[in-house]
């Protein structure tokens, strides 16, 4: 018999997985644009205090308000279409943050709303499209993604803004063609909504509710990933400006920038394929962290001359840390649900402590013009993470 030909079905299947997977990529890809989108033109958008304080911290706050709504929105329509309806507010906020200060402050919040439900959705679907076998490749590809989005976003901010005129109107119009991604994603993703329906525990379901709350490791991971994304935040919108601050070109700083998301992606897929592999994370977390506390001290007091080293150690130390931190969403559950309540209590309360970063970070240098007392706060709050966050990474399940 000539087997050199598949059957109909085999041929079904692998159209299926290959849908599963670019939708899978297209959608992680877009979860970083809106965030990194925006350092680089700062200065071109021309925004006041409020506007500026508002566009680097209000994400972060609506990631962590919006996290229990991805919880809800999964139990009521499955994940696939909880995920097509998140697109849809990504879609229109990138859409509206083209239309000056306004609509970028009304599509921040509108496309961070779609972005939190992802976030917590995007390590649930993985282990339950996925399985939890292929866990840590599956993750991997995820925060690669994640990582990708970053450096697009934060390498081709400045050209495409450069493309389409250097004035203040060309800074936001060029932030409006973010929309783009995002909707060839929506579109990708429809497919997958033929799997979806209301929840049902599956996937190693104990029958169990978890209180995570009242969880020690759930907490460290908490912590961890809040913290983690604290630095981050701080360092997307305002890296740039520390550069040029300290003596760098604008194209020079936007470059510098570009290669530490670089780094950020390399580290984001790597680290979680080493971390599938161990059952024990520790030496995991505090090397991340150090590198991150490296990496911020090293832009602020370092000579000028290695800005580029010290933007890549710290970007591949936050790159670690954030697919660290997903990965053990889902690494130290016990079941889907379990990692959905993970999930969840570490986007929201993790959020909503990392908005104090780039909030306390924004008004002290605006007060002052100067950086040495926000990168002394960073470095403080790093060597707080290293106590606090260690014990997230036991051989232990929630």
């Amino acid at each position: 018999m000539d087997t050199s030909i598949a059957s109909p079905q085999v041929n079904a299947t692998a159209a299926q997985s290959w849908l599963l997977w670019a939708g899978f990529i297209l959608v992680s890809l877009n979860l970083r644009l809106i965030f990194t989108t925006v350092g680089p033109l700062l200065e071109n958008l021309q925004l006041g205090f409020t506007s500026t304080l508002l566009v680097t911290t209000l994400p972060l706050a609506l990631l962590g308000i919006f996290s229990m709504a991805g919880v809800r929105l999964r139990q009521w329509l499955g994940e696939e279409r909880a995920l097509f309806f998140a697109l849809i507010l990504l879609s229109v906020g990138c859409s509206v943050r083209g239309l000056g200060e306004v609509g970028l402050i009304v599509g921040t919040i509108v496309g961070s709303a779609g972005i939190a439900v992802m976030n917590v959705i995007m390590p649930v679907l993985a282990r339950k499209r996925f399985g939890p076998q292929r866990m840590g490749m599956v993750m991997g590809v995820y925060a690669l993604m994640l990582g990708a989005g970053a450096v697009l976003g934060a390498s081709a901010s400045l050209p495409l803004f450069q493309l389409l005129g250097t004035d203040q109107a060309s800074a936001f119009h060029s932030l409006g063609l973010w929309a783009v991604p995002a909707s060839l994603a929506l579109l990708l993703w429809l497919p997958q909504l033929r799997h979806a329906g209301p929840h049902r525990p599956s996937g190693g379901y104990t029958g169990l509710s978890v209180n995570v709350y009242r969880n020690p490791t759930a907490w460290a991971i908490t912590l961890f990933f809040g913290l983690q994304v604290l630095n981050l935040f701080v360092f997307l919108p305002w890296m740039p400006t520390l550069l040029k601050d300290r003596g760098t070109s604008l194209t020079t700083a936007a470059l510098i920038f570009s290669l530490s998301q670089l780094s950020l992606m390399v580290a984001s897929f790597v680290t979680p394929l080493l971390a599938a592999r161990t059952q024990d994370h520790r030496l995991y977390i505090a090397s991340i962290i150090l590198l991150c506390l490296a990496g911020t001290l090293g832009l602020m007091y370092a000579p000028l001359g290695s800005s580029v080293l010290w933007a890549c150690l710290l970007g591949f130390g936050q790159g670690a840390g954030l697919s660290l931190g997903a990965f053990l969403f889902v690494g130290k559950a016990s079941s889907i649900d379990t990692a959905t309540r993970i999930s969840a209590m570490a986007q929201t309360v993790g959020y909503l402590i990392a908005v104090a970063g780039p909030l306390v970070v924004g008004a002290i240098y605006q007060r002052t013009g100067d950086w040495n007392l926000p990168v002394q706060m960073l470095a403080g709050i790093l060597l707080i993470e290293l106590v606090v966050a260690l014990p997230a990474g036991r051989n232990v399940k929630v």
